[in-house]
Order: C-alpha cells, then sequence, then structure tokens
C-alpha cells in the first residue's frame, strides 16, 4: 500500500494524522533566537498560540523542511518495508519544502522503492484537504504513480480562502518577503475603516476574493462561500478543512460557524476541524480563519 508523507504546512488534526499513520516532515520556526521543528505536536501548537508568540512585537519566522530531515523521515520510512512513498508538499511557490522533497527522492529512489512528489498548489487547509482526497485514494489501492496523477488533477480543483484578522500583521509579513499586495495605504484605510480582507489561494495564485467590514462580518462571509457551493451542490468531495491560527476552541466562537456546521450537517458535508500550522499563523497572522473546499 502506498504510504503517504504530508509536511507540517498540512491543516489536518494530529491525531487524524496519527491515526492513518501519516508522517510530517517539519517545518523551521523561530521565535528570537530560539529555533525549532514545527511537526503539528498539539502540546506545542497550544502553546506556540497561547502566548500570543505570533504578533507584530516579535520576531517570528518560518522555514522550509530541509533535505537532512526529509531523508531522515524517509529512510525510516524504507527501513520499515514501505517501497511507495508519496510526499507531499506546500505551494512550491511559497516555499522551497517541495524542492528539497525533490532533492531527496531522487537519492533514495531505487529498483524497489519509488519516491512521488507532488506539490499541493496550495496552502494550509488546502493542503489538509488534498490529503484527504489522498488518503481516499490510497484506501481504493492505487498505486503511487497513479495518486500522484490524481492528486495534481485534483489539486487545480481547490480553493482556500482565509479571514485575515490583522491587515496591518500581513502586510509586514509581505514587506519580509517582498511582497506588495497589501500596501501601507491599503493596510491604513482598512485599519480605519475596520475593513478585512478574504484572501483566495488556488492553483493560480492568491488574491483578494473580497474585503468586508468588521472581521466579524468577514468570517460570516467566508463560511457564507462555502455554504453557498453546498447548497448548488457544487462541492466534488463531501469534506470541507476548516483552521484557526488560534486554540481550536475559539472556532466555536467564531461569527458564522455554527450555521456553517448547520448547513454542512444538512448535506451531509463532513467538517474537519485543525489548528492552522505554526508556518500558516505566522504567514497569515493571528486569529486568522480558513478553509478548503473543491468545487466545480
Amino acid at each position: 500500500m502506498v504510504q503517504l508523507v504530508v509536511d507540517s504546512g498540512c491543516d489536518l488534526p494530529d491525531e487524524f494524522l496519527r491515526k492513518y499513520g501519516v508522517p510530517v516532515l517539519p517545518h523551521r520556526v523561530s521565535v528570537g533566537k530560539d529555533t525549532f521543528g514545527d511537526q503539528r505536536n498539539p502540546a506545542q501548537m497550544s502553546h506556540f498560540y497561547s502566548r500570543s508568540l505570533v504578533d507584530r512585537s516579535r520576531v517570528v519566522n518560518s522555514g522550509p523542511a530541509g533535505e537532512p530531515e526529509i531523508e531522515e523521515v524517509i529512510s525510516k520510512l524504507i527501513r520499515q518495508g514501505h517501497k511507495d512513498i508519496v510526499i507531499q508538499t506546500i505551494n512550491a511557490a511559497n516555499s522551497p519544502t517541495y524542492a528539497n522533497a525533490v532533492a531527496v527522492a531522487k537519492r533514495l529512489s531505487g529498483d524497489t522503492v519509488e519516491i512521488h512528489t507532488v506539490d499541493s498548489h496550495t496552502l494550509f487547509s488546502g493542503q489538509g484537504l488534498l490529503a484527504l482526497y489522498t488518503l481516499s485514494l490510497i484506501q481504493k489501492g492505487l498505486t503511487g504513480a497513479q495518486v500522484k496523477s490524481r492528486t495534481e488533477e485534483f489539486g487545480r480543483k481547490i480553493a482556500g480562502y482565509a479571514a485575515i484578522q490583522d491587515v496591518y500583521y500581513l502586510r509586514e509579513r509581505g514587506r519580509q518577503k517582498n511582497e506588495k499586495s497589501v500596501s501601507w495605504l491599503k493596510a491604513f484605510m482598512a485599519r480605519s475603516l475596520d475593513l478585512h480582507p478574504i484572501i483566495s489561494m488556488t492553483y493560480q495564485g492568491s488574491a483578494v476574493a473580497d474585503t468586508v467590514k468588521t472581521f466579524d462580518g468577514s468570517t460570516h462571509r467566508l463560511f457564507q462561500i462555502a455554504e453557498e457551493k453546498m447548497a448548488a451542490n457544487a462541492l466534488l468531495m463531501p469534506a470541507v478543512v476548516v483552521s484557526i491560527a488560534g486554540p481550536l476552541e475559539q472556532l466555536e466562537n467564531i461569527p458564522g460557524f455554527k450555521s456553517f456546521l448547520e448547513t454542512a450537517a444538512k448535506h451531509k458535508v463532513k467538517v474537519y476541524r485543525s489548528v492552522m500550522s505554526l508556518s500558516g499563523g505566522i504567514n497569515l497572522g493571528p486569529g486568522t480563519v480558513a478553509l478548503a473546499i473543491a468545487a466545480k
């Protein structure tokens, strides 16, 4: 059977990943002078968010999963007898993790071991949704080569959305990466008028899907996007991944979430809740709420 490997940008609950035996490649996270690997450990993530380590007053950065870390994980799987492995990573346009995985796959692949690398072309909750789809293919008995082909095609149908709480934070992170989609003037106007963008993330890149007054209004609109797709029977997979850059229990109080759950139950759509990866929280800002769907 094919073995799936994801990186820590993949927003799925730790207990789910452990249940299905999915190893996690750790992105590097640094807070000041301290550096550690993000392995989606619940205690670590809870500590990170509850201590407000993601905010504008701290020097916080994230980095890719390096070749040595990836090679350690894959080599262990090979020693355990796995011969058909699929490594699925965060969007290659946003991180060198995919390139590192490709380099490791070339070194470790051989006559008896096949390693397939998949650029998810998405981020965070979108990665989580693609991993769910991948596991469904593996359970059907597809080979690694077949899984790679099908997931790359399915990934083009995934749309991720994120309601941004702190536009100033997003602008500062973008400035550090030389991304100028949120200018100082836009951030100032958004703060003055209490406007909050909803960022869309698809195979073709990122854009502002909508701008809504108040953060409560933006989360309402975020969940409404998914509800509209459900009502139109437009989902290609009866699942939605929702993540939050903060403690998971806060989701219950996010405006629009309860109505969204009722709509999902009505249309028999399963909702997977997850704490947002530390990389996601660092880049999108504290309090960000995201979801991903695959739709026609």
